[in-house]
């Protein structure tokens, strides 16, 4: 049985993996060990926690190797650091000896000694020879990412090659995310996005991506300049690292919208997005990453303090061999020195950024940076042909303008293009598209059981393949495509940015700004309102459910803290989803009672009882107790 859990591990079948590990009755010090690996890839830290320590305790040393690398998912670094100082290498096997090795250079690339990092990436290699070809993968795309970063793009590919040929499905996706990392920064759009569009396609093989496949879209939106997505793609990164506890993709995503604000001077999302940088900044290249952007937001606000921030990540950078960033840091500078400064300073870190970019081999786009430092593109843009600063402006091809493609589910059911209504004849068309959306690949059977129930199977088919002509006419760039290997349908977009505002309702309820519960377009009673559809009835039930739930906890929230006005918005809002939620009612008329009076509640929880006795036949005890409680004025 040992021996088969192992396969699964190797070959990246965690569940399956799991599931042989729950079956054995004295599960061995290493049978635990592997059981923990499972479990931190399918994203559950603290059962992963557990066994491993547990494996550890029992005596499985190795086993500290993946417990650094749980630690290290949840952003302990230093206890990750410890894990890995308790092994005696000597005694390790080699492919244990390659893992441990590369994980104690992730841990050095993510505190930013990324040369110190590539020695260890180079033992750990020759320790993977004899290994397993799937760990030889693991330890080759750890060499890309840190080659890519010291500007060695060539090398980088070969080993991504390497690394995603020989992947688990699961280390594929990180393979791929790495991979749209690197092209992205050296404004090889075309060939990030494919990445990115391969390793969506098999996020299911590693839930724990999902947060930083969010990320990496961010900065493919970011870097062609396309914002409004690049703050969509932030902030459902943020959302998914909080639920995964994976607060290093959440604090560069953090970054990530702080650096669009500050190009965008948008101060208060700047300061915002900062102040919880600063609690998620725990290793020294964090630091540098957070004093980077800080010193670029107190610049933008012509405050001289942004100097020192500057200077201090610039500092880090050049010592530990982070040249990319040293460009970067430079170009800040010069900005900086043009507004706060003076001319001949602004020119000597032109000069600096313009040697360290040729130190990269002059590949790596710089035109994201760029975009947000007036000044520094307007020196650029003085300098004649044959001066040396010019290599700055290497040539940039402007993305093309991208159609904003909206699906409309909320009220009337409608595709618009650019705002402009598309004129549909079919009229499940619409729910089509939004059942692809919420399911993803799905079957024949599945769409024509789910959406065309009672429809004879040969028309419901007919019907379908009708929308994907149609919709290949109508909306080009979205397509429904057929995948012959699978047997299934989805949703496919190219170059076009596609929203739904169902999705965007339940990302804005997602987010930690309790406000938006005022505002937000939440009435699941409109979803698909034409449809009679079971799943669309379903759906208007779960989300319904949730969303009062949420809204229960917010008003709780609001409720301790006297803000009484928003509990009595929010509960009016709610009833008119849920009428029959007692808990509504009682927020509603205790809320009332603070903002309108004694009498006003009275009012209210006569109509609540008299609806419920009308509706269900008797009145909530909760009610009952609420009308006593205000007959004798003591309701708190």
């Amino acid at each position: 049985m040992t021996h088969a859990l192992l396969k699964a591990v190797l070959a990246g079948a965690y569940s399956q993996g799991l599931q042989l590990f729950e079956g054995l009755k004295r599960p061995s010090a290493q049978d635990l060990r592997w059981g923990g690996i499972c479990c931190l890839n399918l994203g559950n830290m603290l059962k992963a926690r557990h066994m491993l320590l547990t494996a550890v305790a029992q005596g499985d040393q190795a086993a500290r190797i993946d417990l650094a690398t749980c630690l290290r998912f949840e952003g302990e670094f230093t206890a990750a650091q410890t894990q890995l100082g308790g092994l005696d290498m000597d005694k390790l096997t080699a492919q244990d000896a390659a893992l441990a090795l590369r994980e104690l250079a992730i841990l050095q690339q993510h505190c930013g000694n990324v040369g110190r990092a590539a020695v260890l990436l180079s033992e750990a290699w020759h320790h993977s020879i004899t290994a397993d070809p799937r760990v030889q993968s693991a330890v080759a795309q750890s060499i890309a990412l840190v080659a890519a970063q010291q500007g060695n793009d060539v090398k980088a590919e070969s080993y991504f090659q390497f690394a995603e040929q020989n992947a688990n499905p699961m280390r594929r996706v990180y393979v791929l995310l790495s991979r749209a990392a690197s092209s992205t920064s050296l404004g090889k759009f075309g060939e990030a996005k494919q990445a990115l569009k391969v390793a969506e396609k098999h996020a299911m093989d590693c839930p724990l991506a999902a947060g930083l496949l969010s990320y990496r879209w961010g900065m493919w939106f970011s870097a062609q300049g396309q914002f409004q997505q690049a703050r969509e793609c932030f902030g459902r990164a943020i959302r998914l690292a909080r639920g995964q506890q994976q607060p290093e993709t959440e604090f560069y995503a953090q970054l990530g919208l702080a650096a669009l604000a500050t190009a965008t001077s948008d101060e208060g999302a700047e300061r915002g997005s900062l102040a919880r940088a600063m609690i998620l900044a725990t290793t020294p290249r964090a630091q540098a990453y957070l004093d980077w952007r800080q010193g670029a937001a107190l610049v933008r606000r012509g405050d001289p303090h942004g100097f020192g921030h500057l200077y201090a990540a610039l500092d880090y950078f050049q010592t530990n061999g982070c040249t990319r960033e040293v460009v970067w840091a430079l170009l800040h500078l010069t900005e900086a020195h043009a507004f706060l400064g003076s001319a001949p300073a602004a020119r000597a870190a032109l000069r600096e950024a313009a040697d360290a970019y040729l130190m990269l081999g002059s590949q790596h786009d710089l035109a994201f940076e760029l975009n947000g430092l007036e000044r520094t593109r307007q020196l650029l843009g003085t300098l004649t042909e044959c001066e040396y600063e010019r290599v700055l402006c290497a040539p940039h091809i402007p993305a093309p303008p991208v159609a904003e493609i909206t699906l409309v589910t909320l009220g009337s059911p409608a595709i618009l293009v650019d705002g402009q209504r598309v004129r549909l004849q079919m009229r499940k068309f619409i729910e089509v598209l939004a059942f692809l959306l919420q399911h993803g690949e799905t079957t024949l059977g599945t769409l024509q059981t789910e959406v065309f129930a009672g429809v004879p199977p040969r028309r419901s088919k007919n019907y379908i393949h009708q929308v994907r002509h149609e919709l290949k006419r109508l909306v080009p760039g979205l397509s429904v495509p057929y995948d012959a290997a699978t047997h299934t349908y989805c949703v496919r977009s190219e170059g076009i940015h596609l929203t739904w505002d169902w999705q965007q309702s339940w990302d804005a309820l997602l987010s930690s700004e309790r406000d938006v519960m005022l505002s937000a377009n939440f009435n699941a009673k409109d979803f698909l309102q034409d449809s009679e559809s079971e799943w669309a009835e379903t759906e208007r039930e779960r989300m319904s459910r949730w969303i009062v739930r949420v809204g229960l906890e917010t008003m709780d929230a609001w409720y301790s803290t006297g803000d009484y006005a928003k509990c009595v918005k929010l509960a009016e809002r709610l009833i008119e989803i849920e009428p029959l939620d007692e808990g509504l009612h009682d927020f509603l008329i205790r809320a009332t009672v603070q903002v309108s009076g004694v009498g006003a509640a009275r009012t209210l929880c006569w109509e609540s009882r008299t609806l419920f006795a009308k509706e269900v036949g008797h009145v909530p005890h909760l009610l009952d107790v609420l009308a006593q409680q205000l007959h004798h004025k003591h309701l708190n």
